[in-house]
């Protein structure tokens, strides 16, 4: 979208997703990956331009890849940082993996695809062009690569990849995407190696990948479909079959599959909200209680206080504004870095 410079709004195979424009605010926002192939060649197509995916690749900017690409940079060298983004790279790509290869003097970082979707060659070219963008720049190393190997069977450009790949043989049709280096650059220290931050970013991206599979479940669509129409009140257990494209029997067995119910989501996303919105005091206590989706403010009283055993949400509020906030280390840590 950057090298295009489309607007969210202007993709087609998003509005088929059922994703909209506000959704790009949100970073648990998730991607089929059919639908980014979809969206890759409506935008070859339409540009007539093969090499776009090295031009994304190239245009890939410093902190693009999020926290995937803090925790890969703060390894100590480049082998630790291949591993660790084949720890995360989930946090990406739900259907690719990584792993290094080492034998002899030679090593190969090689991108697997795990599902049936067909790669565009300009998917394999963004994934190999940003791989070595990324390789390069925490490194500060250039031509070392040895052989670059693509899936498709044709080259976008001959010209190109000689340029971004700064003359590696380019070898087609492989079984994977791969860079193969010198197995000496794995000891390439990284620039910004920090241990205190590389642990930090790694408890964090394994707590996002958790947070991603849960929201994969079916409790994990009600609990996204809860916070979507709370407010609006069309939360009932036929409105969330509805949207999840199942019969109401059919929502209530997957959801006692998973131990919850409609009820048991419904009262936990309500208590979630209530203590965030409580925290805002430019919100009255009739809007909380409207943006949880009850209809009269006594019901919201006594739904309150039998989440917090006794405090009104009046008591609950003074508490919370009483309580020093703090800045979270790891941002923080981000900021300075």
């Amino acid at each position: 979208m950057r090298v295009t410079r489309t607007s969210p709004g202007d993709l087609k195979a998003l509005a088929r997703e059922g994703i909209a424009p506000r959704d790009f605010a949100n970073p648990d926002t998730r991607v089929r990956h059919r639908a980014m192939m979809e969206l890759l060649a409506d935008a070859v197509e339409r540009l007539g331009d093969p090499t776009l995916g090295l031009k994304a690749g190239e245009s890939v900017e410093p902190g693009d890849f999020e926290t995937l690409e803090f925790a890969y940079r703060s390894c100590a060298d480049m082998r630790e940082a291949i591993h660790c983004a084949g720890r995360y790279m989930f946090l990406m790509h739900g259907a690719q993996e990584t792993r290094l290869l080492e034998y002899g003097d030679v090593a190969a970082w090689e991108l697997r695809v795990t599902d049936d979707v067909e790669q565009l060659p300009a998917a394999n070219d963004f994934a190999l062009a940003s791989t070595c963008w990324i390789a390069r720049r925490y490194t500060g190393e250039r031509n070392v690569l040895r052989e670059v190997h693509f899936m498709h069977q044709v080259a976008t450009s001959e010209t190109e990849y000689a340029r971004v790949f700064d003359g590696a043989e380019i070898k087609l049709g492989m079984p994977h995407n791969a860079l193969v280096f010198a197995r000496s650059h794995l000891d390439a220290p990284m620039s910004l190696a920090h241990p205190g931050l590389n642990h930090a970013f790694e408890l964090h991206a394994n707590a996002m990948i958790e947070r991603i599979r849960r929201s994969q479940s079916t409790q994990g669509r009600v609990r996204q479909l809860l916070l979507e129409y709370l407010a609006a009140g069309d939360v009932n257990m036929s409105d969330m079959a509805r949207r999840t494209g199942m019969s109401v029997a059919t929502l209530r067995r997957r959801l006692a599959e998973e131990g919850t119910s409609h009820s048991q989501l419904l009262d936990d996303v309500r208590r979630e909200l209530a203590d965030r919105y409580l925290a805002d005091r430019n919100l009255a206590i009739s809007e909380v209680a409207f943006l949880l989706g009850f209809s009269h403010v006594t019901a919201f009283y006594k739904a309150f206080r039998r989440w917090s055993r006794g405090p009104t949400p009046a008591a609950f509020r003074a508490q919370a504004q009483a309580r020093p906030t703090s800045t979270s280390a790891l941002l923080s840590a981000v900021n300075k870095a």
